[in-house]
């Protein structure tokens, strides 16, 4: 089933934090050093109820780079293939929940990803 929610996220003087609003559960909030670990956090609290977030920074192929983290709170992701990165994206761009995966299987993929574009070098 899809549901409808909103994704926000705002910087704070402690760090980042990332807000979804569903009227299908209570808020969650989470806050972290950068965005893309603050929806991490999120998701981690979701996914063991069923629940995916619809939304660029969850699917399995794509990871912000540390610099982007660092510099760019981690608004901005790179889509990761075997032969390293192939484009920069929004994290919190929407797409199909059923695009996405869990924290631990998007993580899982992109070692491996990194690893193969590793060999090729």
């Amino acid at each position: 089933m899809t549901v409808g929610a909103t994704v926000a996220w705002r910087y704070e003087s402690s760090g980042w934090v990332v807000r979804l609003d569903s009227p299908h559960f209570d808020p969650i909030e989470a806050s972290a050093d950068d965005a893309f670990e603050a929806l991490c956090v999120v998701r981690d609290t979701l996914e063991p109820l069923g629940w995916r977030v619809g939304v660029v920074g969850a699917q399995a192929d794509v990871w912000p780079s540390g610099m982007g983290r660092d510099q760019g709170g981690g608004l901005t992701s790179y889509r990761m293939t075997t032969d390293g990165a192939a484009g920069i994206v929004d994290t919190f761009e929407p797409v199909d929940p059923a695009t996405v995966t869990t924290v631990a299987e998007q993580r899982t993929e992109i070692d491996r990803l990194y690893d193969e574009s590793q060999r090729g070098t």
